[in-house]
């Protein structure tokens, strides 16, 4: 046609043509790029895949029972192969990992000061296992503003603790779960008056129950200082412990979390979760704390300055982080108790991990991952599926229900 044979028809035509042949090599190589880092991550996953390290004095009988049932430290971990490094394994779990909806069976429980917190159960399906005063008990405590409403690694958990036929007992730190503060008080890493007031409440209902303390982050944190406050192995109220993802050192895990990418992806947010806990309670904390600070908090450590410190009666903040550290108290423990901590977990690096005082000590044992990051530690392509974390926790507790 007249249209197809105009001058300007030529031109566009030659334009296109033109075009498409100096992008042919670029859209090429965008492709061939595309297609290449799914190979690389999955050759990354597998290059990077070992198995994790245990850390324990030899002879020992947790050390015999550790190695001999749990077969989980003999098998590779191979990290997620879309996912395997520790900040995308942190951020991934939390931002999409759907939450089981548990039946929760809440009991408030109330302590001697006038404050409460919330205790959530959940019993066995099986009747005669839930009327039964003898089947085992897993107390979970979740991590820094973590709840049974909010906190995915602890559901994930219970449900894989529930299958087992065990009865699962979350304790909720005060102000979390939905609970509201009857007193001025909230909690901190090493306040571990009401998990050893729910402890003793748990044995009272079932005195003849094994028991299993599993803390996370700085849940585990609190249930550690609780071990560590006990002379002996009675009154700590639990047959043995698990703490995973906890930091050993509070000081040195705060400075590495303000660097930049942590601060980023995880310190402003816990920052952000920890005003907003309080910022209902203005009448109840502000002539006990520094309120205005609080509110103007960058960080952790500045929340921790303003308001923890304060309404907690410490110097300042490093007496506050010294106290509350795990790092110096391994011999203190007196207890079978198990860490689970991954060498690229910001919130606990390697070098901050007293692995020398762990292999001497008789009681307190290691798992170190490769990889795995904060609470993360997954394995399947679908951030959902079960991880490292469930199935360590299934095989540890067979072992301590059934052998120890």
């Amino acid at each position: 046609s007249p249209r197809q044979n105009s001058p300007l028809g030529v031109v566009i035509v030659f334009m296109v043509q033109s075009r498409a042949q100096r992008a042919g090599p670029m859209l090429e190589l965008i492709l061939g790029l595309l297609g290449a880092v799914p190979l690389a991550l999955f050759i990354y996953s597998r290059l990077v895949s070992q198995k994790p390290t245990l850390y324990v004095k030899p002879s020992t009988r947790w050390a015999d029972l550790l190695r001999e049932h749990v077969k989980i430290f003999d098998e590779m971990y191979t990290p997620t192969w879309w996912c395997p490094f520790g900040y995308a394994q942190t951020v991934v779990r939390e931002l999409f990992r759907f939450h089981p909806k548990l039946d929760w069976q809440r009991e408030i429980v109330k302590y001697a000061d006038g404050g409460q917190s919330a205790l959530d159960w959940l019993h066995p399906k099986d009747e005669i296992a839930a009327q039964k005063k003898n089947t085992p008990v897993v107390v979970f405590l979740p991590g820094i503003t973590g709840s049974t409403h909010t906190a995915g690694y602890l559901l994930h958990a219970a449900v894989e603790a529930h299958a087992k036929g065990w009865r699962v007992a979350a304790f909720n730190c005060r102000g979390l779960g939905g609970v509201e503060l009857t007193t001025p008080k909230t909690y901190n890493a090493n306040m571990t008056d009401d998990i050893r007031d729910t402890i003793k409440l748990i044995n009272e209902r079932y005195p003849t129950a094994k028991k299993l303390g599993v803390g996370f982050s700085l849940g585990g944190m609190i249930l550690y200082n609780h071990l560590a406050k006990c002379e002996r192995a009675e009154d700590t109220g639990l047959h043995a412990a698990m703490i995973l993802s906890s930091p050993w050192n509070s000081l040195r895990s705060t400075m590495d979390i303000e660097t930049f990418w942590p601060r980023l992806l995880f310190n402003s947010t816990i920052r952000t979760s920890l005003i907003e806990m309080v910022r209902p309670y203005k009448e109840m904390f502000e002539e006990m704390v520094d309120w205005e600070a609080m509110l103007a908090a960058k960080t952790i450590r500045d929340f921790d300055k303003a308001f923890v410190v304060p309404l907690f009666g410490y110097r300042d903040y490093k007496e506050y982080y010294h106290d509350s550290a795990l790092y110096w108290k391994v011999h203190k423990i007196p207890i079978p108790l198990l860490a689970l901590n991954a060498a690229d977990d910001c919130f606990a690096l390697p070098e901050t991990l007293p692995l020398d005082d762990i292999a001497r000590s008789d009681n307190v044992a290691m798992c170190l991952t490769a990889h795995g990051g904060h609470t993360a530690f997954m394995q399947s392509s679908y951030p959902s599926d079960p991880g490292f974390i469930e199935r360590l926790l299934v095989e540890v507790g067979e072992v301590v229900f059934n052998k120890l």
